[in-house]
């Protein structure tokens, strides 16, 4: 057996399509790179695709994600050979026969025509430019879309689900009606989620307690499969037809492709956000989130003209709790300090960190009254907690913040102008003594009394 660095490494066989999509595809960080991978995937000639994967490989190796190993001939067939630099994980893909007679259609049969290649193309075009959550519920109903389309089903939907599958996070759905209820509970749980299985029931009307998922739009049969990259699953697939046995080989081929996709898509969505948008200390958003969300809302503004909040907090003598104990105890602090102010926020509201000791906050739809309380809360809130829970030297210190407001429209309708504001009344807030909160066109809060 083959080890590495103590660890346990694996000789494997790999197809192409697998390569790309679940070795290579998050190890591919180059935005050129990886719109290169999404192409070779939607390639329906596998002399192409294989040229194209020799290249992009070819690239990570440059940059010291693969290593080769070289060219073996076994049984009459030609592989490459490569390790994984991070795991030492070996897989020999085969080299695709020069003749193309020989060769194998690279997607299922019935989907290399090159009307449906181009549909599956843009599609995938569409993945590598997802760049957020907030694009990835429009790109996965450009998904559903083309699955329809293309294995001609009536209802097809994604369902993405929670840490441990308990609920639905968000679904998106194309086509109507929607089945009476979800497909997912009673039978996901026990074979897609639990099994990574694809469940195709091809007539419901035969399969006893499956009977009531006909209804009364009468769906005759589904494909369920799960969304999954990386060993987590983050969802289902569910797509539906009217007719019995309308879901042939292929087209479950097909559709796993595009639920392998779907899964690494979401995850890619969850992993750029917490790379772009999330400060890596506190896990809280970040200054550019910040300053982006407060636009947004400060435009949501000018349609709704509801009201929005902003915060300034400033933690109180950081400086000396890094002198007297180090930054990596002030960074406990700082951490510490943002899952407070988060946890003690609404759902909507946006907490981030805006650089060294200071965070930001949105309160959206929120008057100058209600933003009041909200700082008051969170100052009292800081003074309570005791710090020593997160680290026991600071048993004897006592942590407070200084919070200057600005609420849209009293004191501005722009961004500059709200942090401007909100910046002057903390400086206010700390010029007066510290540990309170300060609005720029409200009479002051001088915190504890």
């Amino acid at each position: 057996m083959n080890h590495m660095n103590g660890s346990r490494m694996r000789t494997e066989r790999i197809g192409l399509r697998r390569l790309l999509a679940e070795v290579l595809g998050p190890k591919i960080t180059d935005t050129e790179l990886r719109r290169e991978a999404i192409r070779t995937l939607s390639e329906p000639d596998p002399l192409v695709a294989w040229e194209r994967a020799l290249s992009i490989m070819q690239g990570l190796c440059s940059s010291g994600g693969l290593k080769w190993l070289g060219r073996v001939e076994k049984d009459g067939l030609r592989f490459v050979r490569f390790s994984d630099c991070e795991d030492g994980n070996v897989y020999s893909l085969r080299e695709p026969p020069t003749a193309r007679t020989e060769v194998l259609p690279f997607l299922p049969r019935g989907f290399v025509r090159r009307e449906d290649a181009g549909k599956i193309e843009s599609l995938f075009t569409a993945v590598a430019t997802c760049r957020s959550e907030d694009e990835l519920g429009s790109v996965l109903k450009s998904m559903l879309d083309t699955i329809r389309e293309m294995v001609t089903a009536d209802f097809a939907a994604i369902y993405v689900t929670d840490g441990d599958l308990s609920g639905v996070i968000e679904s998106v759905a194309s086509g109507s009606p929607e089945p009476p209820e979800r497909f997912a509970p009673s039978v996901t749980d026990r074979w897609v989620v639990d099994d990574g299985m694809c469940v195709h029931v091809s007539d419901l009307r035969q399969k006893g307690d499956l009977r009531r998922f006909s209804g009364k739009d009468g769906f005759a049969s589904v494909v369920v499969l799960p969304l999954a990259c990386q060993g987590k699953t983050y969802g289902v697939l569910e797509v539906w037809s009217r007719n019995e046995s309308h879901f042939n080989s292929d087209d479950q081929g097909f559709l796993a492709l595009l639920a392998m996709l779907a899964g690494s898509m979401i995850r890619n969505a969850e992993h750029l956000e917490s790379l772009i948008f999330r400060d890596p200390l506190t896990h809280v958003y970040n200054r550019g989130f910040l300053e982006d969300q407060l636009a947004r809302e400060l435009e949501r503004y000018r349609r709704t003209n509801e009201p929005v909040g902003f915060l300034m907090v400033d933690v109180d003598g950081f400086k000396q709790v890094n002198t007297d104990f180090g930054h990596p105890v002030g960074d406990i602090v700082l951490s510490t300090l943002a899952n407070l102010l988060e946890g003690k926020v609404r759902q909507i509201d946006v907490v981030a960190r805006y650089g060294g000791d200071e965070f930001g906050i949105i309160l959206p739809d929120t008057i100058g009254e209600h933003a009041a309380v909200t700082a008051e809360r969170l100052r009292r809130v800081v003074e309570e907690y005791d710090f020593s829970a997160a680290y026991p030297a600071l048993a004897d210190v006592r942590m407070t913040i200084s919070i200057g407001g600005a609420i849209c429209p009293d004191d501005g309708v722009t961004k500059e102008e709200l942090i401007e504001k909100a910046d002057k009344a903390l400086a206010k807030a700390e010029r007066g003594g510290k540990n309170r909160a300060v609005f720029s066109s409200m009479p002051p809060n001088e915190g504890k009394k």
